[in-house]
C-alpha cells in the first residue's frame, strides 16, 4: 500500500514538472530504438528485442532465486527477525532487491517508451499499479512463471471479454474474486496443487488395490 501511495505522489510530481516531463501532455516524438547503429523500426524487430529482453531477465531472476541471495530473501519473507538472528543482513538484501526491481521497471519503461514513441504520467496511474499487482496475485505470488502467466492472462483477457461489451469490467471483477477465493495462491499454484492432489489420489487408489 505504501508503494501504491508513493506511485500516486510520483505521478502528481511528474505532472507538475512541465519543463522536464511535458506535464500531463507527456513526451512526444520519441525516436525508434537504436542499438549499436541497428534501428528497430518494425513491429517484428521490436518483438524479437522484447523476447530477448524477457529471456535475459528470466535467466537473471532464476539465478537469483536459486542462489544464496534467493534463499536469504525467502527467509526474510518468512520472518525478518528470525533472518536477522541467523545472520542475514536484512536491510542490505531488501535494498538490493528493490534496486533490481527498479532495473526491471526501467528496462520495461525504456522498451515501452521507444515502442509507443510517447509517454506521459497518466499512462502509469493508480489503476495501472493495481493492474500490475493483480497480475502477480492472479499468476501466483512468489513465482517467476506465475508472474509471467498472470501478465499474459490479464493482457489478453480484455480481447476475450469483448463479447460481454459493457459487462466486461463486471466479468473481470468476478474472475478476480473467484481466483482469490478458490485459489488464494494464484492460478498457477492452484493448478499445480490440483495436479498434485490428483496424482496422490490416483496413487492412493493404487495402493488400496
Amino acid at each position: 500500500m505504501a508503494t501504491l501511495g508513493f506511485g500516486i505522489i510520483v505521478q502528481i510530481f511528474f505532472k507538475e514538472l512541465d519543463f522536464l516531463t511535458g506535464g500531463p501532455s507527456g513526451l512526444v516524438g520519441i525516436e525508434d530504438m537504436t542499438i549499436f547503429g541497428y534501428e528497430f523500426d518494425s513491429d517484428l524487430k521490436y518483438y524479437y528485442l522484447v523476447c530477448v529482453s524477457l529471456l535475459l531477465t528470466l535467466l537473471l531472476s532464476i539465478n537469483v532465486v536459486r542462489s544464496r541471495v534467493g534463499r536469504a530473501l525467502r527467509a526474510i519473507h518468512g520472518s525478518e527477525v528470525a533472518s536477522s538472528i541467523l545472520g542475514v543482513n536484512v536491510p542490505r538484501y531488501k535494498v538490493g532487491i528493490f534496486v533490481l526491481s527498479a532495473l526491471y521497471a526501467t528496462l520495461g519503461g525504456w522498451l515501452y517508451a521507444h515502442y509507443m514513441t510517447f509517454v506521459s504520467p497518466s499512462s502509469f496511474g493508480f489503476m495501472f499499479s493495481i493492474k500490475l499487482v493483480t497480475m502477480v496475485v492472479i499468476g501466483s505470488l512468489g513465482s517467476i512463471w506465475g508472474a509471467i502467466f498472470g501478465a499474459a492472462l490479464l493482457t489478453s483477457m480484455p480481447e476475450f471479454l469483448n463479447v460481454f461489451e459493457n459487462y466486461e469490467t463486471t466479468v473481470f471483477g468476478f474472475i478476480l474474486i473467484t481466483v482469490m477465493i478458490f485459489m488464494p495462491r494464484g492460478l498457477l499454484r492452484g493448478i499445480e496443487d490440483g495436479i498434485l492432489a490428483g496424482v496422490r489420489a490416483i496413487r492412493g487408489k493404487g495402493v488400496e488395490k
